[in-house]
């Protein structure tokens, strides 16, 4: 695409201060190269350093978000997609239904098997299909 001069200096300007990003700087950032259809491997890397000290702090937004930005940019990290899926895990019942949706799409996209993650996500889907717009289902 055209701009993208500007997007490797961001790129690189984002990846020697991601350790910095509070949850929220750290899941647009990715999700935005994603979006744009920018790769940048190095970003990501560094956002997945980043991430995976400080999960517990996203929103279930954050982490949905974060993991599709991961998935759609074709990002295969196994360590941390598992630390995704952990941090997931102990708190789906504050996963809205997009979340619910957007973080089995990432795991299927990215071919990340987590059977305890697809397990409790049909769960908790499931219970709540009602509530399901039909984006979500």
């Amino acid at each position: 695409h055209r701009s993208s001069a500007l997007f490797d200096a961001l790129a690189a300007a984002a990846e020697k201060r991601a350790a910095d990003f509070n949850p929220q700087e750290l899941s647009n950032t990715v999700h935005a190269f994603a979006k744009a259809g920018h790769s940048s491997p190095a970003l990501f890397a560094a956002v997945a350093e980043a991430s995976g000290r400080r999960l517990a702090e996203f929103t279930p937004q954050g982490l949905a978000n974060t993991v599709w930005a991961f998935a759609t940019a074709d990002v295969a990290s196994h360590a941390f997609f598992e630390a995704v899926a952990a941090a997931a895990l102990s708190r789906l019942s504050a996963f809205n239904p997009q979340d619910l949706a957007s973080t089995a799409y990432a795991f299927a996209k990215a071919a990340h098997a987590s059977p305890a993650l697809f397990e409790q996500i049909g769960a908790s889907a499931a219970r709540r299909l009602p509530s399901f717009t039909p984006q979500g289902l």
